[in-house]
Protein backbone atom coordinates (compact mmCIF):
# COMPACT_ATOMS: atom_id res chain seq x y z
CA UNK A 1 0.00 0.00 0.00
CA UNK A 2 3.31 2.71 1.03
CA UNK A 3 4.29 1.74 -2.49
CA UNK A 4 0.91 2.70 -4.45
CA UNK A 5 0.68 6.11 -1.76
CA UNK A 6 4.14 6.57 -3.17
CA UNK A 7 3.48 5.91 -7.07
CA UNK A 8 0.78 8.49 -6.44
CA UNK A 9 1.82 11.16 -4.08
CA UNK A 10 5.71 11.49 -5.53
CA UNK A 11 5.43 10.01 -9.36
CA UNK A 12 2.22 11.79 -9.84
CA UNK A 13 0.88 8.53 -11.10
CA UNK A 14 -2.84 8.29 -12.31
CA UNK A 15 -5.15 6.57 -10.16
CA UNK A 16 -6.54 4.82 -13.40
CA UNK A 17 -2.68 3.32 -13.99
CA UNK A 18 -2.16 2.25 -10.73
CA UNK A 19 -5.23 0.35 -10.06
CA UNK A 20 -5.24 -0.90 -13.78
CA UNK A 21 -8.35 -0.45 -14.99
CA UNK A 22 -11.36 2.24 -16.00
CA UNK A 23 -15.08 1.42 -16.32
CA UNK A 24 -16.39 2.57 -19.42
CA UNK A 25 -20.06 1.72 -20.29
CA UNK A 26 -20.65 -1.85 -19.02
CA UNK A 27 -16.60 -2.57 -19.35
CA UNK A 28 -13.97 -3.05 -17.34
CA UNK A 29 -10.83 -1.86 -19.46
CA UNK A 30 -7.00 -2.23 -19.11
CA UNK A 31 -5.32 0.76 -18.81
CA UNK A 32 -1.68 1.25 -18.99
CA UNK A 33 1.17 3.64 -19.25
CA UNK A 34 1.09 5.66 -22.07
CA UNK A 35 -2.06 4.85 -23.85
CA UNK A 36 -4.59 7.49 -22.67
CA UNK A 37 -6.66 6.83 -20.23
CA UNK A 38 -10.74 6.31 -21.49
CA UNK A 39 -12.50 9.72 -19.81
CA UNK A 40 -16.21 9.80 -18.41
CA UNK A 41 -16.69 12.28 -21.08
CA UNK A 42 -16.02 10.31 -23.89
CA UNK A 43 -18.07 7.46 -22.11
CA UNK A 44 -20.88 9.85 -22.14
CA UNK A 45 -21.11 10.39 -26.51
CA UNK A 46 -20.08 6.86 -26.79
CA UNK A 47 -23.33 5.71 -24.73
CA UNK A 48 -25.37 8.24 -26.36
CA UNK A 49 -24.60 7.11 -29.78
CA UNK A 50 -25.30 3.35 -28.84
CA UNK A 51 -28.60 4.56 -27.30
CA UNK A 52 -29.60 6.13 -30.42
CA UNK A 53 -28.43 2.95 -32.68
CA UNK A 54 -29.92 0.17 -30.65
CA UNK A 55 -33.26 1.91 -31.52
CA UNK A 56 -32.31 1.92 -35.18
CA UNK A 57 -29.67 -0.85 -35.96
CA UNK A 58 -32.33 -4.02 -36.83
CA UNK A 59 -34.39 -1.57 -38.91
CA UNK A 60 -30.53 -1.09 -40.79
CA UNK A 61 -30.06 -4.50 -41.04
CA UNK A 62 -33.26 -5.47 -42.24
CA UNK A 63 -33.61 -2.91 -44.72
CA UNK A 64 -29.27 -3.23 -46.66
CA UNK A 65 -29.10 -6.53 -45.83
CA UNK A 66 -25.70 -5.95 -43.88
CA UNK A 67 -24.64 -5.06 -40.76
CA UNK A 68 -23.78 -1.45 -39.81
CA UNK A 69 -20.13 -0.99 -40.09
CA UNK A 70 -18.28 1.29 -37.47
CA UNK A 71 -15.08 3.10 -37.68
CA UNK A 72 -13.09 4.32 -34.63
CA UNK A 73 -9.99 6.28 -35.77
CA UNK A 74 -7.44 7.06 -32.86
CA UNK A 75 -8.95 4.53 -31.16
CA UNK A 76 -6.47 4.09 -27.80
CA UNK A 77 -7.20 1.58 -25.86
CA UNK A 78 -10.22 0.18 -27.51
CA UNK A 79 -12.80 1.35 -25.31
CA UNK A 80 -15.37 2.77 -27.95
CA UNK A 81 -14.83 -0.18 -30.24
CA UNK A 82 -15.27 -2.66 -27.67
CA UNK A 83 -18.23 -0.70 -26.23
CA UNK A 84 -20.07 -0.62 -29.74
CA UNK A 85 -19.37 -4.15 -30.06
CA UNK A 86 -20.44 -4.97 -26.70
CA UNK A 87 -23.35 -2.98 -26.34
CA UNK A 88 -25.27 -3.29 -29.52
CA UNK A 89 -27.44 -6.28 -30.28
CA UNK A 90 -25.58 -9.53 -31.58
CA UNK A 91 -24.68 -9.89 -35.18
CA UNK A 92 -25.77 -6.32 -35.98
CA UNK A 93 -22.40 -4.52 -36.70
CA UNK A 94 -18.99 -4.47 -37.44
CA UNK A 95 -16.18 -2.23 -35.95
CA UNK A 96 -12.86 -1.38 -37.00
CA UNK A 97 -10.30 0.95 -34.88
CA UNK A 98 -7.42 2.55 -36.53
CA UNK A 99 -4.58 4.02 -34.26
CA UNK A 100 -1.27 4.97 -35.19
CA UNK A 101 0.70 4.00 -32.08
CA UNK A 102 1.57 0.19 -31.58
CA UNK A 103 1.34 0.34 -27.80
CA UNK A 104 -2.10 1.52 -28.58
CA UNK A 105 -3.00 -1.16 -30.44
CA UNK A 106 -1.41 -4.12 -28.25
CA UNK A 107 -3.38 -2.53 -25.41
CA UNK A 108 -6.55 -3.16 -27.24
CA UNK A 109 -5.82 -6.19 -28.61
CA UNK A 110 -5.52 -7.30 -24.82
CA UNK A 111 -8.80 -5.76 -23.81
CA UNK A 112 -10.69 -7.10 -26.56
CA UNK A 113 -9.45 -10.64 -25.82
CA UNK A 114 -10.53 -10.33 -22.14
CA UNK A 115 -13.42 -8.82 -22.90
CA UNK A 116 -14.30 -11.33 -25.72
CA UNK A 117 -17.12 -12.87 -24.08
CA UNK A 118 -18.91 -9.86 -23.47
CA UNK A 119 -18.46 -9.29 -27.30
CA UNK A 120 -21.84 -9.20 -29.45
CA UNK A 121 -19.94 -8.61 -32.97
CA UNK A 122 -16.99 -8.38 -34.34
CA UNK A 123 -14.44 -5.97 -33.69
CA UNK A 124 -10.66 -5.69 -35.12
CA UNK A 125 -7.80 -3.14 -34.36
CA UNK A 126 -5.01 -2.28 -37.17
CA UNK A 127 -2.35 0.11 -36.54
CA UNK A 128 -2.71 2.62 -39.40
CA UNK A 129 -2.04 6.42 -39.82
CA UNK A 130 -4.59 8.23 -40.68
CA UNK A 131 -3.02 11.13 -42.10
CA UNK A 132 -0.75 8.86 -44.20
CA UNK A 133 -2.33 8.75 -47.74
CA UNK A 134 -1.01 5.31 -48.49
CA UNK A 135 -3.24 3.67 -45.91
CA UNK A 136 -6.79 4.73 -47.61
CA UNK A 137 -7.10 1.68 -49.46
CA UNK A 138 -6.40 -0.51 -46.57
CA UNK A 139 -8.96 1.65 -44.62
CA UNK A 140 -11.87 1.20 -47.19
CA UNK A 141 -10.29 -2.55 -48.39
CA UNK A 142 -13.72 -4.34 -46.98
CA UNK A 143 -16.26 -1.65 -47.42
CA UNK A 144 -16.81 2.01 -46.63
CA UNK A 145 -18.31 3.07 -42.94
CA UNK A 146 -22.24 3.93 -41.73
CA UNK A 147 -20.63 6.06 -38.64
CA UNK A 148 -17.62 7.15 -38.56
CA UNK A 149 -16.24 8.33 -34.80
CA UNK A 150 -13.17 9.88 -33.33
CA UNK A 151 -11.52 10.59 -29.81
CA UNK A 152 -8.40 12.25 -32.05
CA UNK A 153 -5.64 14.49 -30.31
CA UNK A 154 -7.50 17.91 -29.79
CA UNK A 155 -5.21 19.92 -27.61
CA UNK A 156 -3.11 22.98 -28.59
CA UNK A 157 0.57 23.04 -27.68
CA UNK A 158 0.21 25.80 -25.71
CA UNK A 159 -3.03 24.07 -23.75
CA UNK A 160 -0.52 21.29 -22.99
CA UNK A 161 1.81 23.29 -21.05
CA UNK A 162 -1.11 24.14 -18.36
CA UNK A 163 -1.89 20.17 -17.95
CA UNK A 164 -0.99 18.53 -14.75
CA UNK A 165 1.59 16.42 -13.90
CA UNK A 166 -0.73 13.23 -13.65
CA UNK A 167 -0.91 13.87 -17.82
CA UNK A 168 2.16 15.32 -18.77
CA UNK A 169 3.98 12.68 -17.24
CA UNK A 170 1.99 9.54 -17.96
CA UNK A 171 -0.05 9.98 -21.51
CA UNK A 172 1.40 9.90 -24.69
CA UNK A 173 1.29 13.40 -25.89
CA UNK A 174 1.11 11.96 -29.32
CA UNK A 175 -2.20 11.12 -28.03
CA UNK A 176 -3.50 14.85 -27.27
CA UNK A 177 -1.80 17.72 -28.52
CA UNK A 178 -2.67 18.12 -32.62
CA UNK A 179 -1.86 21.29 -34.86
CA UNK A 180 -3.88 23.25 -36.46
CA UNK A 181 -4.87 24.46 -33.14
CA UNK A 182 -5.85 21.21 -32.59
CA UNK A 183 -7.81 20.35 -35.05
CA UNK A 184 -5.50 18.85 -37.52
CA UNK A 185 -7.37 15.17 -37.24
CA UNK A 186 -10.95 16.86 -37.59
CA UNK A 187 -10.12 18.23 -40.85
CA UNK A 188 -8.52 14.94 -41.89
CA UNK A 189 -11.62 13.22 -41.00
CA UNK A 190 -13.86 15.18 -42.32
CA UNK A 191 -11.86 15.59 -45.88
CA UNK A 192 -11.63 12.14 -46.04
CA UNK A 193 -15.89 11.70 -45.53
CA UNK A 194 -16.19 11.26 -49.14
CA UNK A 195 -14.21 8.40 -49.18
CA UNK A 196 -14.56 6.89 -46.04
CA UNK A 197 -18.19 7.39 -45.86
CA UNK A 198 -21.66 5.01 -46.95
CA UNK A 199 -23.46 8.55 -46.95
CA UNK A 200 -26.18 6.90 -45.62
CA UNK A 201 -28.52 8.26 -43.05
CA UNK A 202 -29.75 6.62 -40.10
CA UNK A 203 -32.26 8.72 -38.16
CA UNK A 204 -30.24 10.25 -34.66
CA UNK A 205 -27.41 8.77 -35.95
CA UNK A 206 -24.43 11.08 -37.12
CA UNK A 207 -22.34 10.11 -40.21
CA UNK A 208 -19.12 11.82 -38.47
CA UNK A 209 -19.07 12.28 -34.57
CA UNK A 210 -15.71 13.79 -33.24
CA UNK A 211 -14.87 14.72 -29.51
CA UNK A 212 -13.34 18.38 -29.56
CA UNK A 213 -11.75 20.45 -27.02
CA UNK A 214 -14.15 23.07 -26.40
CA UNK A 215 -16.19 26.56 -27.69
CA UNK A 216 -13.20 27.81 -29.66
CA UNK A 217 -12.93 24.51 -32.04
CA UNK A 218 -16.74 24.85 -32.78
CA UNK A 219 -16.90 27.16 -35.50
CA UNK A 220 -14.08 26.76 -37.48
CA UNK A 221 -15.01 23.07 -37.13
CA UNK A 222 -18.88 23.55 -38.45
CA UNK A 223 -17.70 25.75 -40.94
CA UNK A 224 -15.10 23.30 -42.29
CA UNK A 225 -17.35 20.22 -42.31
CA UNK A 226 -20.20 22.15 -44.37
CA UNK A 227 -17.62 23.47 -46.87
CA UNK A 228 -17.21 19.52 -47.24
CA UNK A 229 -20.68 18.71 -47.84
CA UNK A 230 -22.34 17.66 -44.40
CA UNK A 231 -25.86 18.90 -44.65
CA UNK A 232 -26.35 19.13 -40.85
CA UNK A 233 -23.93 19.72 -37.95
CA UNK A 234 -24.63 19.86 -34.49
CA UNK A 235 -22.32 20.27 -31.02
CA UNK A 236 -23.05 18.25 -28.07
CA UNK A 237 -22.24 19.02 -24.61
CA UNK A 238 -21.49 17.18 -22.33
CA UNK A 239 -22.86 17.27 -18.51
CA UNK A 240 -20.52 19.83 -17.52
CA UNK A 241 -21.77 22.04 -20.34
CA UNK A 242 -18.78 21.91 -22.03
CA UNK A 243 -18.91 21.77 -25.87
CA UNK A 244 -17.71 18.42 -26.58
CA UNK A 245 -18.65 16.61 -29.87
CA UNK A 246 -18.81 17.44 -33.13
CA UNK A 247 -21.65 15.80 -34.95
CA UNK A 248 -22.09 15.71 -38.46
CA UNK A 249 -24.65 14.20 -41.18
Amino acid sequence: LEELVAQRVNLRKPLQYILGTQPFGELDIITRPPVLIPRWETEEWTLKIVDNLNANINKFKAQYQRKFRILDVCSGSGCIALTFAAMLPRDTCEVVGLDNAQHAISLSQLNKGLLSEKLSNPVKFQLMDILDDSTLTKVVQDGAYDLIVSNPPYITRDEYRTLSPEVKLWEDPNALVADDDGMLFHKRLASLSSQLSTKIKVPSIPRLAMEIGGKHQVEPMVAFLKAHHFESVQVWADLAGRDRVIAAQ
